[in-house]
């Protein structure tokens, strides 16, 4: 696990003088050349490479978390497992985890099935999340807030537009 952390920006704190407040960044991945290029672009990132490690730093506020599903140096894993980015969304949807209400998630994996898996759970529970490929600028996935009305057509409609992508 590699703890790295980067500045932004300033907040209301630096106004009233106190030290530049920093954007808390979780990093899940197992590879280490994904690793290294996101930690280029985000040096003061935490990453992490297990589910365990993952869940341990969860217990703490961020800003945002970047979610990868097959983990281990395996590819197209079964999202039932426990060894899989999906046991962390389980985690989240478990139990109400107020300190992460205002954390923005990034799913990116290889595997785009289990990827939409973890994106609709998350979206179902009300998370911020978005669903990309790695070092994509641009989302398969935008979460809205689940309060707007026909929040779940639209949803469906997206998941949709998606599957019909991966299939041709």
């Amino acid at each position: 696990m590699s703890n790295m952390s980067r500045p932004i920006g300033t907040s209301s704190a630096d106004q009233a003088g106190s030290v530049p407040r920093r954007t808390r960044i979780l990093f899940l991945d197992d590879d280490r050349d994904r690793a290294d290029e996101f930690l280029m672009m985000y040096p003061d990132a935490v990453w992490v490479e297990t589910v365990e490690d993952c869940l341990i730093q969860l217990e703490q506020t961020w800003d945002e978390v970047h979610l990868d599903h097959d983990l281990g140096g395996e590819r197209y894993v079964d999202f039932e497992r426990e060894d899989c980015g999906m046991q962390i969304v389980r985690w989240l949807c478990l139990i109400p985890r107020p300190h992460l209400k205002g954390t923005k998630f990034y799913v990116h994996s290889h595997n785009p099935s289990a990827a939409t898996m973890m994106v609709m759970q998350m979206h179902g529970a009300g998370f911020h999340v978005e669903g990309r490929s790695f070092g994509a600028s641009t989302p398969w996935f935008q979460s809205t807030p689940i309060s707007e009305p026909g929040i779940v057509d639209k949803f469906l409609n997206k998941l949709a537009r998606f599957l019909r992508k991966l299939n041709g």
